[in-house]
């Protein structure tokens, strides 16, 4: 691998980096590594690195190029360092951060020349860390990217800085309409279930049982890969679903509840849209961009409890409306930005920074 960007094939190959905090399973770890592994291959020379103190564990994890088990196929590079502390961070042309403490780090770095990004996909101060450590991260000269208009109105409200937007695609192949039970006369809800409060998965369940009493036929399917067993009410539970399960899940619901109280972009809502699924969630934030209330969904107000049961106890009730939001919903999201062009954007946008 070349030290820096150099020019083949009649383009600029950069070498970049993106600093990871963890390979586990998510929507934001998900979007990084998709746009590593699609930057590859375009022909860049991209590097993740992930931080794990263990230098047995890296050694070995390095020597056998060992990748995450859902995301196998990736052509980008893996490598475990000790931590990103400058020693441990080859130079590139972009080094790309995605939480505030390796932004922070990547600040005090002295002999790097890459150009640093922050590449924001949650207002982290609001459960992840002090405002203080957030502030210096946003405030920073590093180049700011947000995956949601919210996210851009945060940084230029309450940080005074711009930020380049980059919606979140989703692969609207993988999450298609791919419906396989029989109309039973029952209402079939699905929810993410997670142990962070802020997720709202006791609300949710809240909001389902008590309509319950109203209507005895639905059924709540739940599918989480942060505990393998739960003790909340549910019907069906399916843990940590290999993901060509996923869009089953959806596709064979009537409605995605997303009671969560805040989102950078909402993935698992975008793709439950896209296989023509009903949503039904609180304006979060990162909503705003696909959910528009009683036009492609149905948009409760923040954290309002009783105008979420409102929402679903009118989406359960009125099957005619259900599935026209949840056509128009489909719609929408098969509209938005491909991940092929939203690629392109953001190699753009590297290439620009570099005056290229």
């Amino acid at each position: 691998m070349p030290e820096k960007g150099e020019w083949c094939k009649h383009q600029f190959c950069m070498k970049i980096i993106f600093l990871l905090p963890h390979l586990k399973i998510s929507g934001g770890v998900k979007i990084l590594l998709m746009y590593a592994d699609r930057l590859s291959r375009k022909g860049h020379h991209v590097s993740v690195l992930v931080g794990n103190p263990h230098a047995w564990r890296r050694q070995v994890i390095n020597f056998f190029k060992i990748k995450p088990s859902w995301f196998s196929t990736i052509q980008a590079s893996i490598v475990r360092v000790k931590n990103f502390e400058e020693e441990y961070i080859p130079d590139a042309d972009i080094l790309v951060t995605s939480v505030w403490y390796s932004a922070v780090q990547a600040l005090q770095y002295k002999r790097h020349s890459a150009k640093k990004f922050l590449f924001i996909q949650h207002d982290e101060k609001l459960y992840h860390a002090e405002r203080s450590g957030v502030e210096k991260a946003y405030c920073s000269s590093l180049e700011k990217i947000v995956v949601s208009s919210w996210l851009q109105d945060v940084v230029r409200d309450e940080y005074h800085g711009d930020a380049f937007l980059l919606l979140n695609p989703i692969d609207r192949e993988f999450f298609s309409p791919c419906r396989t039970r029989n109309e039973d006369g029952g209402i079939r809800i699905v929810m993410m279930h997670h142990s962070y409060a802020w997720k709202g998965t006791a609300e949710g369940i809240s909001v389902v049982e008590a309509l319950k009493k109203k209507y005895p036929t639905i059924r709540l399917i739940l599918f989480g890969a942060r505990e393998k067993t739960i003790s909340v009410p549910h019907d069906e539970y399916y843990y940590n679903p290999p993901q060509k399960k996923i869009p089953e899940l959806y596709s064979n619901a009537d409605i995605y509840l997303c009671p969560s109280w805040d989102e950078g972009a909402g993935l698992p809502s975008m793709e439950a849209m896209a296989c023509r699924t009903a949503l039904v969630t609180y304006d979060n934030g990162g909503s705003r961009d696909f959910a528009f209330d009683g036009k492609t969904a149905f948009v409760a107000k923040h954290r309002d409890i009783a105008d979420l049961k409102k929402k679903l106890d009118v989406c359960i009730r009125d099957s005619v409306l259900r599935k026209q939001i949840a056509e128009s919903g489909y719609q929408y999201i098969r509209r938005m930005p491909s991940w092929e062009e939203q690629t392109q954007r953001l190699e753009q946008f590297f290439l620009s920074a570099l005056s290229l």
